[in-house]
């Protein structure tokens, strides 16, 4: 009986070491789904990225004839540049059919600006913030977006999306992958990429 309390201090310590095991275990997986899970969300925000065509009026400044102006030129300029990519099946017809049409629609917003203010139409890749707008949202990254440029284009824009055909408000517009619908739409959820994480970790 004299060894009993040693031994039962022997079988704590081993309980506790096993416990302390298996905590550590569960933290290298969670450690490890997590980071996949971070890995795949930033990987649907590059494909959102590469899959989406903006669209960018900016003004000359804030005045208020400065902003109706913009607005103005958007009005001239949306149908045009809406029914180039309304049909388009990708991004890259999309931004054929764009850069096609470049002469033509900077004669349409010269045109609106009467020559009160320079204009310039282009197509560039550029760095966007991510931002809410209000239906969706964009995460942060490179885009492929048409700037229309009025004056020194210092006021504040106004942004829609060409391709998906966000810009004319159907509901039928949508990316081809549904993890990023998911996101953009605001439906993407940690778990889904946890999930997804774990599937891939096991091959399920």
């Amino acid at each position: 009986m004299k060894y009993f309390p040693y031994a039962l201090y022997i079988s704590r310590r081993v309980s506790a070491r096993r416990v302390l095991e298996i905590g550590f275990a569960l933290a290298f997986v969670l450690t490890v789904l997590l980071t996949a899970a971070a890995v795949r969300y930033r990987a649907v925000c590059r494909e959102i990225c590469g899959d989406t065509l903006r669209l960018h009026i900016l003004a000359n400044s804030d005045s208020p004839e400065d902003q109706l102006l913009k607005l103005q030129v958007r009005d001239a300029v949306l149908d045009t540049v809406a029914e180039l990519t309304v049909d388009a099946q990708t991004k890259q017809q999309a931004v054929e059919a764009v850069r096609t049409a470049l002469p033509e629609l900077k004669a349409i917003a010269r045109n609106v600006v009467q020559g009160r203010q320079n204009v310039e139409v282009r197509l560039e890749q550029r760095e966007f913030e991510a931002k809410d707008y209000g239906t969706f949202r964009l995460p942060a990254g490179e885009y492929t977006a048409l700037r229309i440029e009025l004056g020194s284009a210092r006021g504040h824009n106004w942004f829609c999306v060409l391709y998906p055909a966000l810009c004319v408000g159907s509901s039928e517009a949508r990316y081809d992958r549904a993890e990023e619908n998911a996101l953009v739409f605001g439906q993407y959820e940690v778990r889904f990429a946890l999930l997804d994480a774990v599937r891939g970790l096991t091959g399920a």
